[in-house]
């Protein structure tokens, strides 16, 4: 984490605040994306396969399976991607997104009102922002874009991220963008902070002869990347072994990708 000034911190805390209490609620997202098994459970009914276009409320819950990815966009525009085996749902009027397992990226215009990551007990405060939290043994916080503040469970603000950073038990770390970009959640395009990601990505590139380079989240993204000194980070499938937490379900037959066409 780049060290930033306590009054900074304290002004931007301030504005995302006072932006998040004024903005309108989330209202209702819909399924644009599917790969493979994509579970969905509206309030008070029966989980069944997740369709394109289906309309996700506020506790309704969207979970992925193994090797399975969805991504849902909201009437703000803002996006959020699933990856595999991971559990989500959401509170419009509060605008906070709750990752219960798994991995969730999120890429959300400026001047929208901003909103909260809530993730095992860490609080991502977010305004404009690109990042991803992860849920797999101890949770994590990465910022792609923009600035992410970091809070405890009570609401005490743990630092500021900045592009490249990440927070993870306990700790402020940096992470390899380039990495994370070749993951299946990157693949394709922000719809929002892509020209940022990027020129974070090159500016962390030029600082690889200072020793920045570590490493990526290797569920989402090809091993082979170095580990941070004295560190060595689990892929999401050992951690869920080594938790024995079973995926949802198995894909249906015939599953694939599957995505609303959108046109030209």
């Amino acid at each position: 984490m780049k060290t930033t000034a306590t009054l900074t911190a304290t002004a931007l805390a301030c504005g995302w605040l006072t932006g998040t209490a004024q903005a309108k609620p989330l209202g209702q997202a819909t399924v644009t994306e599917t790969n493979n098994d994509v579970r969905y459970q509206a309030t008070n009914s029966a989980e069944r396969p997740a369709k394109l276009k289906d309309v996700v409320r506020g506790t309704d819950v969207l979970r992925t399976g193994q090797k399975s990815q969805a991504e849902i966009e909201f009437e703000d525009t803002t996006i959020t991607r699933l990856g595999s085996n991971s559990l989500f749902t959401f509170n419009p009027e509060k605008r906070e997104f709750e990752l219960r397992e798994g991995v969730l990226l999120f890429d959300m215009q400026k001047g929208i009102g901003g909103g909260t990551i809530r993730t095992g007990g860490i609080t991502a405060a977010i305004e404009g922002t690109a990042g991803m939290a992860i849920r797999r043994g101890p949770p994590q916080v990465i910022c792609l874009a923009g600035l992410i503040r970091i809070l405890d469970a009570q609401g005490k603000q743990l630092g500021l991220l900045q592009p490249g950073d990440t927070f993870v038990g306990g700790k402020f770390l940096q992470i390899s963008l380039r990495g994370l970009s070749k993951g299946k959640l990157l693949l394709r395009k922000l719809r929002h902070n892509q020209t940022e990601f990027e020129t974070a990505m090159t500016q962390q590139e030029a600082d690889i002869q200072a020793g920045k380079l570590l490493n990526a989240f290797e569920d989402e993204a090809p091993p082979g990347l170095p580990p941070p000194s004295g560190q060595q980070f689990k892929s999401g499938v050992e951690q869920l072994q080594q938790n024995k937490i079973l995926p949802p379900h198995q894909p249906p037959p015939g599953g694939g990708f599957k995505t609303i066409n959108k046109g030209p």
